[in-house]
């Protein structure tokens, strides 16, 4: 075989004597990748036959763990299934069919770990996966070892459940699968704990929602928070149509109300997911005013003042943790609320959020997500009341809080917002940085605010100033992900800022402004005007990238044109990263419009 493979690479002038360097050369790169001929690939199948029993064995077995397997795996291995793996390797690295390296085995060339793969019998291969698997499995549980646990897993479930031989040896096949999700998810890597956990459904048998219950939900629900990571859309909803169907009580059904409420707000349909959160806080007894008047905000905030003065922020911070499951819930929906109310703009019920989630947590203790409402009762207090002080205030407090309430999935909703105030007080230069702290904070846990966060800073890193090459690629990257991750409200935001980008800086292929409707992600078109205030947002985002464009290259008639309809939507007053220069430039305009008429 090594015979035949010098002469093969020769010939394509991947190994050749260099009379510079005075010795062979070889292409090792190249070599790994070339494609080998049928006649070739024939010959290493018949001289794979000559080899001796054992070291065939053994390829047979390295072969099903893909190109290349750490060397301790293979120790492990051979203890638990006695079969001599180790000297008969070391063979095959003498006939320079494995590669022994960095503490690992390696196959020289792919054809070569097909061919010792191909020697195994297809209606065996299932069978030899699984079993290796189960082995190594053992020992990754007894030394809690999750990387051995990974690979052990990965092993079983290329075995399939077509191995499986009984129904509780599928039910530990799927703990195992479940576990192994898990770890996966500690590591970030959400494509291979959503495959985990799909796998560890498919080893389920007909009556496993009866029979093995809790095992059932906590991997339809791990599933479903991987699948919304990852965008895939259609599993989320098969997933969560499933727990919403067989979860036995209504605390069960939360994950999945939680991670639909997460779909429909990133996906453009912020309506359905206000009216999910209402219906479910009613059933929590926590239900929100139906009509929101100056009177009632006014009777929330002066409740929230009055419980706040009296209490200290070290008070605060030594304040008990949240045990009431049903509290929890409301709190973590409420938080889930603003954010679908300040995408659809209905600031009236917005304002009282925060309000409702702090007082919540004053009477019930502090949850994870109640940091999250004193950053935005912070921002506001300044951005609304004009209070800066206090508003700084809270919005350090939050962080503070967070520290003292270690939850690292809401570690990144928390500085967001609290960055929000930090914009007004710090510089803004410095200050924007903190929005990279919130995507890497995100993308480890696989919170949906990765993309948002990202958003945020491309578009303030335009109106701060900062070199347009580096706001350019930065955007870029953010609509890459916008549309990876189906994030449909981000990429509708960001289209037209990064028109004016490349407008500044000359590029002549800079998109064509949007038109004056949006459509979301379920085929519904709402146009300027039509809806009372829903998608507000939207709309005045489109509207300031458009009169603001306008200004910079004095195009009076598209100015004119773009503020009438910021104007004619309903106003959104929340607090957001670039409300200031929506401010500022709405009035500079305007005024400009004016004097030119």
């Amino acid at each position: 075989i090594k015979q035949l493979m010098i002469e093969f690479i020769y010939k394509r002038r991947l190994l050749y004597p260099s009379l510079t360097d005075r010795r062979w050369v070889w292409e090792s790169d190249k070599i790994r990748v070339m494609e080998i001929t049928d006649s070739v690939a024939a010959f290493i199948m018949n001289s794979f036959h000559s080899l001796p029993p054992d070291v065939l064995s053994a390829l047979c077995v390295l072969s099903c763990f893909g190109a290349s397997v750490s060397i301790s795996v293979i120790e492990t291995l051979e203890a638990e299934i006695q079969i001599p793996l180790m000297v008969p390797l070391d063979t095959a690295v003498a006939e320079s069919i494995v590669d022994k390296r960095e503490g690992s085995f390696y196959f020289i060339h792919e054809k070569l770990r097909e061919a010792a793969y191909d020697t195994i019998r297809s209606e065996q291969r299932c069978l030899q996966h699984f079993r290796y698997g189960l082995a190594l499995g053992d020992v990754a549980a007894r030394e809690r070892d999750d990387m051995l646990l990974i690979t052990a897993v990965s092993q079983i479930n290329h075995g399939g459940p077509q191995a499986v031989i009984d129904s509780e040896q599928g039910v530990a096949v799927a703990s195992l699968n479940l576990d192994a999700g898990k770890k996966a998810i500690k590591l970030s890597d959400f494509f291979s704990a959503q495959s985990f956990f799909d796998h560890g459904i498919s080893y389920l048998r007909k009556d496993h929602w009866s029979e093995h219950y809790d095992l059932s939900l906590e991997l339809y629900n791990s599933a479903a928070k991987c699948a919304l990571m990852n965008a895939e859309h259609d599993s989320v909803k098969l997933h969560t149509e499933q727990i919403m169907q067989n979860a036995k009580c209504f605390e069960d059904k939360f994950q999945a109300i939680s991670v639909t409420v997460t779909l429909q707000n990133w996906s453009g349909n912020a309506p359905a997911a206000v009216e999910l959160i209402k219906s479910t806080l009613s059933k929590l007894e926590e239900a929100l005013p139906s009509v929101v008047t100056p009177a009632v905000t006014k009777l929330y905030l002066d409740e929230t003042k009055g419980k706040l003065a009296i209490l200290p922020d070290e008070t605060l911070l030594c304040f008990p943790a949240m045990v009431n499951p049903s509290k929890i819930l409301a709190v973590e929906l409420l938080v889930r609320l603003y954010v679908s109310l300040h995408v659809s703009g209905e600031r009236a019920l917005m304002l009282i959020i925060p309000l409702k989630v702090i007082q919540i947590s004053l009477t019930y203790g502090m949850s994870a997500h109640s940091p999250s409402a004193f950053a935005q009762y912070g921002n506001y207090l300044a951005t609304i009341e004009g209070d800066f002080v206090e508003g700084y205030r809270y919005a350090k407090l939050a962080l503070s809080l967070m520290k003292k309430i270690p939850s690292r999935a809401q570690d990144c909703n928390i500085i967001f917002y609290s960055n929000l105030m930090r914009l007004y007080v710090e510089p803004m230069q410095s200050s924007i940085e903190c929005y990279l702290d919130v995507y890497k904070a995100s993308m480890k846990t696989g919170n949906p605010y990765a993309v948002a966060s990202s958003f945020a800073y491309s578009s303030l890193c335009l109106w701060s100033g900062k070199n347009l090459n580096a706001v350019i690629v930065s955007m870029k990257n953010t609509m890459k992900e916008s549309k990876c991750y189906k994030n449909f409200v981000v990429l509708t935001l960001l289209l037209p800022i990064f028109r004016v980008a490349l407008r500044l800086k000359g590029e002549s292929d800079a998109p064509a402004p949007q038109q004056d409707n949006i459509t979301d992600a379920f085929g519904e078109t709402f146009n300027v005007g039509e809806s009372d205030g829903k998608y507000a947002l939207y709309l005045h985002s489109i509207m300031f990238a458009k009169f603001s464009e306008a200004l910079m290259f004095r195009e009076l008639h598209e100015a004119r044109e773009a503020v009438e309809k910021y104007f004619s939507v309903e106003q959104c007053e929340s607090a957001t990263p670039t409300m200031f220069f929506r401010r500022f430039y709405s009035g500079l305009v305007t005024f400009w419009v004016a004097r030119e008429m």
